[in-house]
């Protein structure tokens, strides 16, 4: 875009706003006005008609009523129509069987009733036409806007030529001068110096052309010394680039210690997270082999009990051995998303918890409907709802709650899977609860504080769902939401 565009767009820009503004919205606006004022005036007028009326209609005099409106309406001719009738609906004016006038576009009746103290003696409806103000309002908006639009062209022509003989040709002799001054050339000519803007652009390219000339003698006296100075430097990068060698491998071998403590970091706390859920497996195991060995003191061991026993014990068994491979999963991005049911899942972790549970005596009240299939890794969220039910167990265990419960319910709502899990041991400290999910964070004295992180880390960073907690009159509750699967979310319900 040449100086000339950049000098005439922003006075186009302006004129077409100014335009804009004056037809979409300050004319429109003036419009509006005068119509309201005119219906103002209108109804000013009739109901002073009403005032003039009343007498003539309570005396019934007919003859004056017919002079009064038809002298009115000749000095009115926007009133299109004007009905009186009396008490009884009987009209009065015009005369009965007098055609009425078809109504138009533009029009707007105004009614009065005829009233003398509490006795009502008629109505006066006037219906009155805005065709011949908006007609007028019309030709003085075409008058005004080619008028606005005549000066405004003149105006906009006088200014850009302003600046075309002021700004944009001295402009262009400077960008000449500026380019010889690139070639080499230090003698171009330049418009003469002004008292303005431009005047000081021209004065100060005349010094700085100046300066650039010496500069340029200064440049050649200084280039044969560089080159000297070059020569030196050679011979001391020689010796310097063994040095840096010599640093980047120091370098190198500092990257793989940080990569190697890295690596044991994270097996590190991989390790404390299997140890954190083995404990609760280990747990339910010593419980099992506890109520077995009661069983058969008290002679209560049958072979259905037994047979129980060992596949209760085996589930956890295999739930310890597959912990290692789920967590090495969970560090691992590229792990697949599967549809699982929610239901099941959560079983799983009350499986785990259950002999725990009845243990301690927690009643669990559970509302898992089937065929709610969630998208996601039911095996960590399994993981993720069994974090929550141990927090749940020690609370009511830690506050001695005589009738410890947990109330677990499965919805389904806006396309998402809604797991609640509320207990009754008391609730969250206020000043803890915003910090519950922050890692190593714990209200605990053995606690490690990262149970209700990975809770957090599981849902919303690897199933893009979201866990939020509260406390209610009972305990806490939480609630975990995940995005049903894509196959079957539009057949949910909320």
């Amino acid at each position: 875009m040449n100086l000339r565009l950049k000098l005439f767009l922003p006075m186009a820009l302006v004129f077409t706003g100014l335009m804009g503004y004056l037809v979409i919205v300050w004319l429109p606006s003036v419009e509006k006005y005068q119509v309201e004022m005119f219906h103002r005036q209108q109804e000013r007028a009739t109901a002073s008609l009403v005032q003039s009326l009343l007498p003539m209609v309570a005396a019934q005099q007919l003859g004056d009523i017919h002079d009064t409106l038809d002298s009115l309406r000749r000095e009115n001719p926007e009133w299109v129509e004007v009905e009186l009738t009396d008490s009884r609906n009987r009209r009065l004016y015009p005369l009965p069987g007098t055609a009425k006038v078809a109504s138009g576009p533009g029009e707007r009746l105004q009614e009065h009733a005829l009233r003398l103290g509490n006795d009502s003696l008629g109505i006066l409806r006037v219906r009155i036409s805005e065709a011949a103000l908006l007609e007028s309002l019309h030709q003085a908006r075409q008058a005004l806007l080619g008028a606005l639009g005549l000066g405004l062209a003149a105006s906009f022509f006088l200014l850009g030529l302003v600046l075309d003989l002021t700004v944009r040709r001295p402009v262009q002799r400077l960008a000449q001068a500026a380019h010889a001054l690139k070639e080499g050339g230090f003698h171009a000519a330049l418009p003469p110096p002004g008292r303005d803007e431009v005047g000081d652009l021209v004065v100060s390219f005349t010094a700085m052309r100046d300066q650039v000339r010496l500069s340029q003698s200064r440049l050649e006296q200084e280039v044969a010394e560089r080159r000297e100075a070059e020569e030196h430097v050679r011979q001391l990068n020689a010796g310097l680039e063994t040095r840096i060698r010599e640093e980047v491998e120091r370098s190198r071998q500092k990257d793989h210690i940080l990569i190697q403590q890295s690596r044991l970091a994270a097996m590190g706390e991989m390790v404390h997270n299997i140890a954190h859920q083995w404990r609760q497996p280990l747990n339910a195991l010593g419980l099992l082999v506890r109520n077995l060995k009661d069983d058969y003191d008290y002679g209560e061991l049958t072979a259905e009990r037994l047979d129980q026993t060992v596949n209760d014990t085996l589930r956890l068994l295999q739930r310890m051995s597959t912990t290692v491979d789920d967590f090495r999963e969970f560090f691992r991005p590229d792990k697949e998303k599967a549809d699982f049911d929610v239901a099941e899942a959560v079983r799983q972790a009350l499986f785990i918890i259950q002999g725990a549970l009845k243990n301690y005596s927690i009643a669990v009240d559970e509302e898992l409907p089937p065929q709610i299939v969630a998208e996601g890794f039911p095996s960590q969220f399994a993981q993720a709802v069994l974090n929550i039910l141990m927090n749940a167990k020690e609370a009511i265990q830690e506050r001695h709650v005589a009738d410890g419960s947990i109330r677990i319910r499965l919805t389904r709502e806006g396309g998402q899977a809604l797991v609640s899990i509320e207990d009754n041991g008391g609730g969250i400290p206020a000043e803890a609860l915003p910090r519950i999910f922050d890692p190593y964070f714990t209200t605990k004295d053995k606690g490690s504080g990262i149970g209700l992180y990975m809770t957090k880390m599981i849902v919303e960073k690897n199933m893009d769902g979201s866990v939020t907690a509260a406390n209610t009159d009972r305990g806490a509750r939480f609630t975990l939401a995940l995005p049903l699967s894509s196959l079957l979310a539009g057949n949910g319900r909320a």
